[in-house]
């Protein structure tokens, strides 16, 4: 097994017991170091939803990425991704 089927397979399980996934993008700077190259920071919101003992959960997370970008066929993509979890709360929905 390789270290992808392994993520693919962590990924889908963790996938599958999410309700409602909802994201909300916040600030994003970015900084231009050279022609092909750059560096971002960007702040997400991410509420998710699951089923535990019978009752849905949600969990907010806060959450700043550090990103490094590379220009490849005149798009720009993501190279590296650093995310921190700044904070983490998990609560019952209220029926």
């Amino acid at each position: 097994t390789t270290g992808t089927d392994v993520l693919e397979k962590e990924f889908s399980g963790h996938a599958s017991q999410v309700k409602t996934y909802f994201t909300l993008n916040g600030q994003h700077t970015v900084q231009i170091e050279g022609e092909d190259t750059a560096t971002g920071i960007s702040f997400t919101q991410i509420k998710m939803i699951r089923e535990s003992e019978g009752k849905d959960i949600i969990t907010d997370y806060s959450v700043k990425y550090d990103d490094k970008y590379v220009r490849q066929n005149g798009k720009w993509l993501i190279k590296e991704r650093t995310g921190h979890f700044i904070i983490i709360e998990a609560r019952s929905v209220n029926s």
